[in-house]
């Protein structure tokens, strides 16, 4: 099998370079073919230098920089274009639900998207104690979902989680996607369901981060 791993990242220096040869170790360890794109959105502080000299000795593994800070969906839209496998998995640079990429590449075999989903009914909140902060986020993502289901008529209770997979279409690139900044998973997904793929949503166990921003 092959795959095309995409991780969006901005200023994320902390953490990025761990991140990358943690995910690096876990994908390995799966004899799957691989190459991971990085794509850091306009980052001022070291995230770009710190991932491209590790590129320099992994052959497998490519970054790009966005001269601006021009959005999450612009950065994916970008990593899209730039695979060469059929088969993309697209996560968060600090590799939100990992425990789950190996069931999600092994369900890309028979779906053509499949995403963790925490609002599936086996999904649970596993965070013991919530702030304000973390109460407020778990609200505000209930609300934009309700309205998103609404406004388009879809079944998933979350469209908007860190990890995702799904098989490149032939016509992928001649589509055009309007979502800059967010919203391009929400957009994927429509582009998927327009299509009539086969489309699984998966259940995760997770925690709302009291230290990252909406």
């Amino acid at each position: 099998m092959s795959l095309s791993i995409i991780i969006p990242c901005f200023n994320s220096s902390k953490y990025i370079l761990d991140n990358i040869k943690k995910l690096k170790k876990y994908i390995d360890k799966t004899n799957y073919k691989y190459e991971i794109i990085i794509i850091d959105d306009g980052s001022y502080d070291k995230t770009f230098n710190l991932v491209k000299k590790f590129t320099f000795k992994n052959k497998n593994i490519k970054t790009y920089k966005n001269h601006l800070n021009e959005g999450k969906s612009y950065s994916l839209i970008k990593g899209i274009k730039k695979t060469k496998f059929k088969k993309i998995i697209i996560i968060d640079s600090d590799l939100p639900y990992l425990s789950r990429l190996n069931i999600l590449i092994k369900k890309l075999n028979k779906y053509d998207f499949v995403l963790v989903n925490r609002g599936h009914r086996q999904s649970k909140n596993i965070g013991k104690d919530s702030s304000l902060y973390q109460s407020a986020r778990v609200a505000i993502g209930y609300i934009v979902n309700l309205i998103i289901r609404i406004t388009f008529s879809i079944k998933i209770k979350d469209t908007q989680a860190g990890l995702k997979g799904f098989i490149k279409p032939k016509n992928f690139t001649k589509f055009k996607f309007f979502s800059k900044r967010f919203f391009f998973d929400l957009e994927l997904l429509l582009f998927f369901i327009s299509q009539k793929k086969k489309i699984l949503s998966i259940p995760v166990l997770y925690k709302v981060p009291s230290d990252s921003s909406i």
